[in-house]
């Protein structure tokens, strides 16, 4: 909402820990919403948007690749946007 607080979904030390990691957001449906660059997820952190548009109110699934050559398992969850009205 723009207020400065849980306006981006922060992973904090994704990157430092897991140099290859890769965090793709999906809605309901399946459809891919959101991937970060390679490594560099907190250089732009997904804000609840998709294609520039707010994403309603609802849950998304998320997997975040911890190394993207494969080595290490990915985790998997649902992640939420709540929005104040």
């Amino acid at each position: 909402d723009g207020d400065g607080d849980n306006d981006v979904w922060e992973i904090v030390g994704l990157d430092a820990k897991f140099p290859l990691n890769q965090v793709r957001v999906y809605n309901r449906w399946g459809e891919l919403i959101y991937t970060s660059k390679e490594g560099d997820y907190s250089s732009s952190p997904w804000d609840g948007t998709y294609q520039g548009a707010k994403l309603p109110v609802g849950s998304y699934y998320y997997i975040i690749e911890k190394a993207t050559d494969g080595s290490i398992e990915p985790i998997n969850g649902v992640v939420s946007i709540i929005r104040k009205i």
